[in-house]
């Protein structure tokens, strides 16, 4: 089987991951497909072509044509027709353009699916109209482009089929915890800041985006000391203190991590009691995934992401109210029973998830599928 993979759009974090866990996977499983990958400037870095054999051809984007869409959807296109694939797969979309084969796509964009999230009650009236426009032509583009669908959960594919009167076919294929997690021979050492030993410390693993609600934590470091009396405990953030720019006040309660070497992120979850995660806009998380691997708590804010992924595992909280998850994390800390239903429960839930190579078999399960049935109509 001929298969185009386009990762031509490819920025930034979760996507670069999952499209590189790709790859390698199917490295691993050794078929006998013939791959043409197309790649974005930041998803080529993320790779090493010599690791690669014969079957994988990769082809690289320049940055003067992956800037503007038209002119990477004129050369993908172009790419497309010389290469005449059985099927293409666009890892997360949407795609810009209508091809001439068969086209699978990603789907992983938030606000087309939860408009009514409480994050859009933070943002201005003119930015709420750049998502609602932005929205409208992503959503067009998905439904007009895409043969199939792939969603991260089941909450985003049935609230996404359900609002689009195109009759697309869609599959759910879960997000996974990194690989590093699953080899402890991989684990780096993690040194936390010199701190007072029995602090209870709270682990919020996060990029500094307005909808990841970081703004909340102070308000929340407030109540737990003025109405729960609490003192004795750390906000542990993977951001600097320059980006947040909280009071200094808030420093006796708040360490500044930055940016985290991945070989280092499971210990420094074995050093954490629970893992806070206030987002109030998400597809997919692998947070969840992880802190429930890692036996840890989880205090959530009440969306139904959230939910749909951890289930019972998580204390979930009004999404806007410090006070809701102050109340969280005073029970978390001093409820010993609740601490180990909560792991307990997270242990079993994180067994409705596979592995990388679990999730790249679904993948290709998906693309036969979809090529098997166009050659089968043709």
């Amino acid at each position: 089987m001929k298969i185009i993979i386009d990762h031509s759009n490819l920025i930034v974090g979760g996507g670069i991951q999952v499209g590189t866990s790709f790859l390698y996977d199917l490295l691993k499983l050794n078929l006998s497909n013939s791959y043409y990958v197309i790649q974005s400037p930041n998803s080529s870095t993320a790779i090493n072509k010599q690791d690669f054999p014969d079957n994988f051809v990769f082809i690289d984007m320049s940055e003067a044509i992956n800037s503007s869409i038209y002119k990477r959807n004129k050369e993908v296109k172009r790419i497309e027709n010389k290469i005449v694939p059985d099927v293409i797969f666009t890892t997360f979309g949407p795609s810009y353009h209508k091809s001439k084969f068969p086209k699978i796509v990603g789907f992983a964009i938030p606000y087309l699916i939860y408009p009514d999230s409480p994050f859009f009650d933070k943002i201005s009236f003119v930015e709420k109209l750049k998502y609602k426009f932005l929205g409208l032509i992503k959503k067009r583009n998905f439904l007009r482009n895409s043969d199939a669908l792939i969603f991260e959960t089941e909450d985003a594919r049935s609230i996404f089929m359900k609002s689009s009167r195109k009759s697309l076919r869609s599959f759910t294929v879960s997000n996974t915890i990194n690989e590093i997690f699953l080899d402890k021979s991989r684990w780096l050492s993690f040194q936390l800041p010199v701190t007072e030993k029995n602090n209870f410390k709270i682990l919020c693993l996060s990029a500094n985006y307005l909808h990841k609600n970081l703004s909340i934590i102070p308000e929340v470091i407030d109540f737990l000391k003025q109405q729960y009396n609490f003192y004795n405990f750390k906000f542990y953030i993977s951001l600097d203190e320059e980006s947040l720019k909280f009071d200094k006040k808030y420093n006796e309660n708040i360490e500044y991590l930055g940016k985290i070497d991945l070989n280092k992120i499971p210990n420094l979850y074995e050093k954490m009691d629970m893992v806070f995660i206030p987002t109030l806009l998400e597809v997919f998380s692998a947070t969840y995934l992880e802190a429930m691997f890692m036996r840890k708590p989880i205090v959530a804010s009440n969306m139904s992401f959230a939910k749909d992924i951890c289930n019972n595992a998580a204390l979930y909280c009004e999404p806007l109210s410090p006070q809701s998850y102050a109340k969280a994390i005073f029970q978390v800390k001093n409820e010993r029973e609740l601490r180990e239903e909560l792991i307990n429960n997270g242990l079993n839930n994180y067994k409705r998830y596979g592995s990388s190579l679990d999730r790249t078999l679904k993948y290709l399960e998906i693309i036969t599928q979809i090529s098997t049935d166009n050659e089968t109509s043709s």
